[in-house]
């Protein structure tokens, strides 16, 4: 802190004196310069002012005497000035007069700003180091100015189609919209599975009014004569009709399974892809159009599994055969009540048919859902996403535009390159007064 005051006003009265003791009350950091002291009384007061016997400043009190305006006006040189000044201090406070003075000053200033330099040093080391490290790491994250297009576009292909490969295979993570950690692209997959595929399915059962759907088919294949025996119409029937239940969930649980992967390619786009953002666009509407692709072949896929299904309802199954000792139990517990008629224990036995039926196909779409997913929409699609990419890029005849960095790219890239330097120079500074 610099605290200047005129020689022609008392110090105590001082008002840069006060405002210095306010923010330092113990003058650690203060040096008083006091001016004008050509027309301070020449009594020992004042000298004692000078000597800082009258208010202690830690960093010493030095008088000037500044080039007053008829100096200016008259052209006195500044070296003239300085050697009055120097004069007049030897005549009037000749035993300090090497402690007073404007070069006095100016050497003064300057040591207190070394020792304040040095005293701060090894702070000052760390923080120049910590900051070289913050800006090579942007610089680095900007990555290098672009000197061949072509090969860094294939470059940044094959990063984008690997990076996607790997993370579906759970070799690497990212952080999915709302996540506290980052996770596999595979394993977000799997959960979806696991809480859409499958719940949804666990959810079919038959409906509550299935008995009477049963005693309608049954009344229905009969005709004009008596029910006595249950053909196998009645079974295909119901049968075929639970079945187009499973339609609705599978498809949500497909497109939900397609959002995911969206999601998973849009993280890693943005990261590989960020300095570019035209790139970054094309990119991403090739790879959505192929995974569009691919998800219409699960869909169609999982419509002609379906349709096998209601083509052919298998009651030859094995699980039928495996399950007979069940079906033969219900079958004398419904015989055993003597009380139900014969319509109500055909309705039983097939409503128990029923229910072990879609248990087996439930069971068997759970597993092919996931199993089609996973060809096509992942291995199939890594498969032709590096293909569909280079085909499609490339013959764009665009890569001067595609490979066009974001417009604050460089200028942060050059302003951190600017400060990486000035820290250097720093740094080299540093190393020399330590």
């Amino acid at each position: 802190i610099l605290a200047v005051s005129p020689g022609n006003i008392d110090i105590a009265n001082s008002e840069s004196i006060k405002l210095a003791r306010e923010v330092d009350p113990e003058g650690d950091r203060t040096l008083a310069v006091i001016t004008k002291v050509d027309l301070m009384e020449k009594t020992a007061e004042n000298s004692r002012v000078l000597e800082g016997k009258v208010i202690p400043i830690k960093l010493g009190i030095v008088g000037v005497i500044n080039r007053t305006q008829a100096q200016i006006d008259a052209n006195i040189p500044m070296e003239e000035c300085l050697a009055l000044e120097e004069e007049f201090f030897k005549t009037h406070f000749n035993y300090m007069s090497n402690e007073m003075g404007t070069p006095y000053l100016t050497q003064r200033l300057c040591t207190v700003l070394m020792q304040h330099v040095k005293q701060c040093l090894p702070e000052l080391i760390i923080r120049i180091t910590e900051q070289k490290i913050v800006q090579q790491n942007i610089l680095d994250s900007f990555g290098p100015r672009i000197e061949d297009e072509s090969g860094a576009l294939a470059d940044l292909v094959m990063n984008f189609c690997r990076e996607f490969e790997q993370n579906m295979e759970g070799k690497r993570s990212v952080q999915f919209n709302g996540a506290k950690r980052g996770i596999s692209g595979g394993r977000h997959l799997f959960e979806v599975f696991e809480t859409t595929i499958c719940k949804e399915l666990e959810k079919l059962s038959l409906p509550e009014d299935i008995e009477a759907d049963i005693v309608h088919e049954i009344n229905s294949a009969a005709g004009t004569r008596p029910a006595l025996f249950i053909p196998n119409i009645v079974f295909d029937n119901l049968a075929s009709r639970q079945l187009h239940h499973f339609i609705f969930p599978i498809k949500k649980s497909i497109k939900k399974c397609s959002e995911t992967i969206t999601e998973i390619v849009s993280i890693i786009s943005k990261q590989t892809f960020e300095r570019f953002p035209v790139l970054k666009r094309e990119t991403h509407q090739i790879s959505l159009a192929l995974l569009l692709s691919k998800t219409q072949v699960v869909e169609k896929f999982i419509d002609s599994y379906i349709r096998c299904e209601l083509c052919y309802i298998n009651t030859n199954h094995r699980l039928f055969t495996k399950n007979k000792p069940q079906l033969e139990k219900i079958n004398a517990d419904a015989e055993g009540k003597g009380d139900l008629s014969a319509e109500e224990m055909n309705t039983k036995k097939i409503k128990a048919l029923l229910d072990l039926y879609i248990h087996i196909i439930r069971n068997q779409l759970m597993d092919v859902v996931p199993k089609t997913v996973v060809c096509y929409m992942v291995l199939q699609f890594c498969d032709d996403l590096h293909k569909d990419l280079m085909k499609q890029l490339f013959a764009s005849d665009r890569i001067d535009d595609l490979m066009k960095e974001d417009m604050f790219v460089e200028e942060r890239r050059e302003k951190a390159q600017r400060m990486l330097e000035a820290l250097e120079r720093a740094e080299a500074i540093t190393s020399l007064l330590a």
